[in-house]
């Protein structure tokens, strides 16, 4: 079943080079899932499609975007999605019993889990509920693209559309990977990367200084300069600590 995401990935990624001349959707690092259908076959599960969704560039965030004009279809994206959100924050952070949000984020993970998994939880039939939904929207991508492009000037059109967001449209998280690499390199441990990012309107500035650049890729050699700039101005550079 998995490799069905992974033959959809690369189909997108095909798409991608015939029409710009780049695969765009960056390689996952993290494990794939192997069976048995366990519990930590569902956590990797997990952790890859929160990847896909937010750490492999802009492409599949514009694709989401697409299925705006197919209201069930976004609907499906974004309960997806927000799932896979959920079920990271439960696995990979600590949940306060105070906060309403994470009582909220809790009780989304349960719901979800009781209702495909049934209780006792089976979570192969979670793991198969959540490749399943994945395929899904996968699928939905590639019928959007597939129907923006059955028009020669539409298609033309579509990639302008995504090559502008590409280079200028920056989701605050995609701003962490840069802070975490400065931190390591200034040999700050246990860095909070996203505390930083949202501290004192750096977001808006960093999104500032990316639309001086005609590239993606030279924007971010540059937001990567500024911020390790910044990390080394608050706490040091290596020959300081």
């Amino acid at each position: 079943m998995f490799e069905n995401l992974l033959q959809k990935i690369d189909s997108l990624r095909d798409v991608c080079a015939e029409n710009i001349g780049s695969r765009e959707i960056h390689e996952i690092s993290v494990d794939v899932p192997q069976q048995p259908f366990d519990e930590l076959y569902f956590i990797k599960t997990v952790a890859w499609c929160y990847v896909l969704f937010n750490e492999t560039g802009p492409f599949i965030r514009f694709s989401g975007k697409l299925l705006r004009a197919r209201p069930q279809a976004a609907e499906k994206y974004k309960e997806v999605k927000y799932f896979v959100q959920c079920a990271r924050t439960v696995h990979a952070h600590n949940l306060l019993s105070s906060s309403s949000t994470d009582a909220q984020t809790k009780r989304y993970y349960e719901i979800w889990t009781m209702e495909n998994g049934g209780k006792p939880c089976s979570w192969e039939k979670c793991s198969k509920a959540l490749i399943k939904s994945m395929d899904e929207v996968l699928c939905e991508f590639q019928d959007g693209w597939r129907l923006r492009s059955e028009d020669e000037s539409d298609r033309q059109e579509l990639w302008r559309d995504y090559e502008s967001e590409k280079r200028t449209s920056w989701d605050a998280h995609e701003f962490d990977p840069f802070v975490t690499q400065a931190a390591n390199e200034a040999q700050l441990e246990d860095f909070n990367s996203a505390a930083f990012r949202k501290e004192g309107n750096r977001v808006e500035r960093w999104r500032k200084l990316v639309r001086y650049f005609g590239s993606r890729e030279s924007a971010e050699k540059a937001v990567r300069r500024v911020i390790q700039a910044e990390i080394f101005n608050t706490f040091g550079a290596p020959s300081d600590v």
